[in-house]
């Protein structure tokens, strides 16, 4: 896709997409936050408990734009016709032609396997539609259910960054894993 073009809803499956964020989204989006502020604020430093509405339409005002640019890719995720989180790719660096993927999940949604299936299909996205030759995955080392998706999906763990990221008041350790375009297209064509 060229610059300006609109992005379309990714299908994963017959029960879940990834739609890129809208204006009109931000009600459930925030709602969605909202529900689940105590749990996403043990691994995520945006989710301060002053983050509030107007905070999600800006997010999704910026992204928006990025989208039109093509250098990066915020989506709601889709399960049976409700909003239950969110995954994207990051800033996409052209020159490297590398990204990273952040994801959450509603706490209600959990277990399903939504994330994993979510990632594939961001993952498979940006290799196949954005021209990029490497994915990371950054995770708290802590944070077990995020770092086993990376895994489950034969990412490469490179190693642990240490202090790499400031929760709030305290430090945070990130796990590094990541996936090249070659090794993706070997891995979905066997």
């Amino acid at each position: 896709m060229e610059p300006g073009a609109s992005h379309q809803i990714i299908r994963v499956d017959a029960d879940l997409e990834l739609r890129p964020v809208r204006l009109e989204h931000a009600p459930a989006l925030y709602a969605a936050i909202d529900r689940n502020r105590q749990r996403l604020r043990q691994w995520l430093p945006w989710v301060g408990l002053d983050y509030g509405i107007d905070d999600v339409y800006r997010f999704i005002a910026e992204r928006e734009e990025e989208h039109r640019m093509r250098t990066a890719l915020a989506t709601t995720i889709w399960s049976e016709g409700s909003l239950c989180g969110s995954i994207g790719l990051h800033k996409i660096n052209p020159l490297h032609r590398s990204t990273s993927i952040g994801y959450w999940i509603d706490g209600a949604y959990e277990g399903r396997g939504i994330i994993l299936r979510a990632c594939r299909a961001m993952v498979t996205e940006g290799f196949g539609n954005y021209d990029l030759h490497r994915i990371e995955i950054r995770c708290a080392t802590g944070n077990r259910r995020s770092y086993a998706i990376p895994r489950k999906l034969g990412f490469v763990e490179e190693g642990i960054l240490r202090d790499a990221e400031w929760l709030y008041d305290h430090w945070v350790d990130l796990r590094v894993f990541s996936m090249l375009e070659q090794d993706w297209i070997q891995k979905n064509s066997e």
